[in-house]
């Protein structure tokens, strides 16, 4: 076992940081080094999906990127963005350094997290949920002394870490300065994001007078609950988001929120400055005129739409049973219709599982060539075939060392393969093509499949010891036609493009089956909004006919009812926009929806409200 080295604090540097070091060494104490010394990057195409899955982090980091790129040029040194499970998605800065980082696999399509790369920056502050700065001979390999790297995380509205931001240079020329820049920058992408949020956003700060302690900011949600916050607001609050998200705004700031600066207090009595700003009126950018460039925008300036929304009364449950089965080192298998989201939930699920500090290595056991499939799975050595790369492969097994594995269409994954995949399952070592030696393997197993394996198994298309090798704990995801929710739902996705649904546009999307789920209905939905830019509401007849035939298309007074007054409950009509103008049907209709609710959210009226897709004191005066 190495030694850790001694700790040199920089001027000014808390003792803890010592400790935090010391920590990370202990925790890697037991890697094995030969999985350190091999850190082959993503090939081109997995590395582009990667950033395609974290397009709108690099589009919110863009400006931080260029501005400490900038400074990296001219100080010898690159600026580094990672993911979630520490993967370096993007570079800046001194073409002359990014050659020396990369004799080191600094560089992107690696994975910085400790259980591959030992003590460094990038993993520490992963770990740890803190900025850090790992120093020379601080790293745990000894071929990163070179390097001196300050490392800071980049932190969602409700706390989650959503990346990490680096700079890194040769340890023998960095200023002890650039740790408190870096955090500075990654906070300011956090900001940005919850300024861009759809939610109401109290922008407040200590005492009455100028700006001194940094920009807080709480997201507000209808009943002015707190759905987000910064770090900035965490401090000024002296809480953590665990403690602040879901609680009311009036539990912790006393005194009226108002569009212009206005004195409150902190529920201490500290008194506060702070003011209540509108979402954004639009999302997206302007759609492209015949006047404008021929050329298409860059893939981060499409809009931000989500294949699923954050975890909710639907896939909660599901997350909380696939975490700690995971973590109880049982193997998680997602079943449901193509499209329904099983990659987004089990990206989810590594989030907030042990392995979260690992790499997340997806693998379509459908998309893989037949040949191919045994040579990337298990990799191999150099020379072990015809056409194999000079270096030999670590194969995508290997790759997900200390993370989660996730095996997607498991289902059309060769028989001859299941027997060899079984295996490594079940010992836990793999042996690469070529070689005579063993390598064991740590991971968490989630696999994901459309298709009935039970099915399967009585066809005698996939093993029966595979099966159930996989499913120690099955898990369903519902269809999206099955949301209770659904009317509420899709006009909060189509809102968050920046448009507008009236009443008779939304329940026939209420209505329609949805055979794509997820995928199809983001994909309409973008599209409706790319063919219809402007501020007027989509009717039924600016929807594809798929979705509202031409004979469904009539005019009448549901054509001007808002779309806030759709309710998604039984056979998910569409609520009249009057209480006088509902026939008796539709009246029992609507009621036995707000039962129906009601009983669903434990008698809570604004939860009820939530989920059938109406205000709250729409719901009072309707239960009157």
């Amino acid at each position: 076992m190495q030694t850790p080295p001694t700790i040199h604090l920089a001027p000014g540097a808390r003792p803890q940081a010592g400790t935090r070091i010391h920590q990370s060494w202990a925790r890697c104490a037991d890697l094995d080094p030969a999985l350190l010394a091999d850190p082959n990057p993503l090939p081109r195409a997995d590395l582009d999906l990667r950033r395609e899955a974290n397009h709108h982090l690099l589009r919110l980091a863009e400006p931080s990127l260029d501005a400490l790129g900038a400074l990296g040029d001219s100080a010898h040194s690159v600026v580094l963005l990672a993911d979630a499970s520490g993967l370096i998605l993007h570079e800046r800065g001194s073409r002359s350094f990014q050659d020396k980082a990369r004799r080191v696999a600094l560089q992107p399509g690696v994975s910085w997290a400790e259980p591959l790369r030992g003590t460094n920056a990038i993993g520490t502050a992963l770990h740890d949920g803190r900025a850090v700065r790992i120093h020379g001979a601080e790293h745990f390999l000894a071929c990163n002394s070179i390097l001196s790297c300050h490392a800071a995380p980049i932190f969602s509205a409700t706390g989650e870490i959503l990346g990490i931001l680096d700079l890194s240079g040769p340890a023998d020329d960095m200023l002890d300065t650039m740790l408190a820049l870096v955090q500075r920058m990654a906070r300011g992408i956090t900001d940005q994001m919850l300024c861009e949020s759809p939610l109401r956003r109290l922008d407040f700060r200590l005492g009455q007078g100028p700006e001194h302690s940094g920009r807080a900011l709480l997201l507000l949600d209808d009943d002015a609950r707190i759905a987000g916050a910064n770090e900035a607001a965490l401090r000024a609050l002296d809480a953590d988001w665990g403690r602040l998200i879901g609680t009311p705004c009036a539990q912790w700031i006393d005194g009226p929120l108002h569009t212009r600066d206005t004195p409150l207090h902190r529920h201490d009595g500290q008194p506060l400055t702070g003011r209540l700003i509108a979402p954004p009126r639009a999302l997206v950018r302007p759609v492209s005129t015949p006047h404008a460039p021929k050329h298409p925008a860059p893939a981060d300036a499409r809009p931000d739409v989500r294949p699923l929304p954050e975890p909710d009364a639907v896939s909660s449950p599901l997350l909380d049973q696939a975490v700690r089965a995971l973590d109880s080192g049982l193997a998680v298998l997602l079943c449901g219709e193509t499209g329904t989201g099983k990659e987004v939930l089990s990206r989810h699920i590594h989030a907030r599982s042990a392995w979260r500090a690992g790499p997340f290595v997806a693998i379509n056991c459908a998309a893989l060539p037949e040949h191919l499939v045994e040579s990337e799975l298990f990799g191999y050595e150099p020379g072990a075939f015809t056409g194999a790369r000079r270096e030999g492969a670590r194969g995508l097994l290997r790759q997900a060392q200390g993370g989660v594995l996730f095996l997607d269409e498991i289902g059309d994954m060769p028989l001859a393969l299941q027997t060899r995949l079984l295996r490594v399952l079940q010992e836990r070592e793999v042996q690469p093509l070529g070689s005579d030696k063993r390598v064991p393997l740590a991971f968490g197993l989630i696999s994901a499949s459309h298709q009935d394996l039970k099915s399967l198994v009585a066809q005698g298309r996939f093993r029966a010891d595979l099966y159930y090798r996989l499913q120690d704990m099955p898990l369903h995801l519902p269809p999206l036609r099955e949301r209770s929710d659904l009317a509420a739902f899709v006009e909060d996705a189509y809102r968050a493009l920046g448009g507008r649904l009236s009443g008779d546009a939304l329940a026939a999307l209420a209505r329609h089956d949805w055979p794509g789920n997820y995928r199809e209905l983001f994909s309409v939905l973008r599209r409706l909004r790319c063919q219809h830019p402007g501020p007027v509401p989509v009717t039924i007849g600016g929807l594809p006919e798929d979705i509202a035939p031409p004979g469904s298309r009539f005019a009448g007074p549901a054509a001007c009812e808002p779309a806030s007054s759709i309710m998604a409950g039984a056979g998910r009509a569409p609520a009249p926009q009057t209480d006088e103008d509902a026939g008796p049907g539709l009246r029992a209709l609507e009621r036995q929806a707000i039962e129906q609710a009601l009983r669903d959210c434990q008698g809570s009226v604004s939860r009820a409200a939530r989920r059938l897709g109406i205000h709250r004191s729409t719901l009072y005066r309707k239960l009157k």
